[in-house]
């Protein structure tokens, strides 16, 4: 029953409550020190709305699958949350933070190769990505790491508008 409650039905990754629940978890160990390194990444799919609007939900449905299984491909060692609609959460320990760098390198490739390959917008991948590490300093919890990777997400967002604006 505890999976079911906090799995995500369409993606199969974890949800929100699962998302909150591994942070309280994430905050103990960081409180023991059990965890040095964090990082958090923030992925949003841009134009959601835009294709469930032209094409249909199920169209919707088949973007976020496919989003949602190219996180997990790239970051393979690390938790995949769906925390809202369009929205997800990676949380970035161990080898996945060593190599958050190189690893945000290959997703973006991956969605460049993705949307160059892709018959229908619905079978692309656009994603808004915000990555923000952990520091205790300036974090009193690992929850203010989460928003700042999601202002870093917004930032990309505009910044990838205004391109596609300027290609147009």
């Amino acid at each position: 029953m505890s999976d079911l409650a906090t799995k995500d039905a369409l993606t199969s990754v974890r949800n929100k409550g699962g998302f909150d629940l591994y942070m309280r978890e994430l905050q103990d160990k960081l409180d023991r020190g059990e965890v040095k390194d964090l990082a958090i990444g923030v992925f949003d799919c841009d134009d959601l709305k835009g294709i469930n609007d032209r094409n249909g939900h199920d169209k919707g449905d088949e973007y976020l699958k496919a989003a949602s299984g190219l996180i997990c491909r790239v970051f393979k060692r690390s938790s995949v949350f769906r925390i809202g609609g369009d929205e997800f959460a990676v949380l970035l320990v161990h080898e996945d933070y060593t190599k958050q760098a190189e690893l945000l390198d290959l997703f973006s490739q991956e969605c460049r190769n993705i949307c160059a390959c892709a018959e229908n917008e619905w079978n692309q991948v656009r994603v808004s990505v915000g990555i923000a590490i952990y520091d205790a300093k300036i974090d009193a919890t690992e929850y203010e790491t989460a928003r700042r990777a999601d202002k870093l997400m917004y930032e990309n967002k505009r910044s990838r508008k205004r391109g596609r604006q300027r290609e147009i």
